[in-house]
């Protein structure tokens, strides 16, 4: 099942009162119980023992996106996840170029229009 990709503000949507979470293994058939409606916005989501939590996120902006676990010694163990999104189409919603006065280091360097 795919589902439809909204750019607009970074935000973690938890769906809906009925079917957030789930005890066991998650399966195909979990999806059925997703609010792709109206989910309500979260900023933090639980993950209970044995158990699993659904998330829609929805990213406005081109770049590295950071999903993570609010406690550092989750972080250092691996419990985060790096997005890319990347749009090639020029518009006001993308990020903007490197200014002309920026200053430029690393690989960085030569590779500024």
């Amino acid at each position: 099942m795919k589902t439809p990709c909204n750019l607009g503000i970074l935000m973690v949507m938890i769906f809906g009162s009925s079917g957030i979470y789930g005890f066991g293994k998650w399966t195909d058939a979990s999806r059925s119980s997703y609010n792709l409606v109206d989910a309500l916005t979260r900023h933090t989501a639980q993950v209970y023992p044995n158990s699993w939590t659904a998330i829609l996120v929805s990213l406005d902006n081109q770049g590295m996106w950071n999903l993570r676990s609010a406690i550092w010694e989750r972080q250092y163990l691996g419990q985060q996840l790096y997005l890319r999104v990347w749009n090639a189409q020029r518009t006001a919603a993308n990020e903007y170029d490197v200014p002309n006065n920026a200053l430029l280091c690393g690989k960085a360097l030569g590779h500024h229009a």
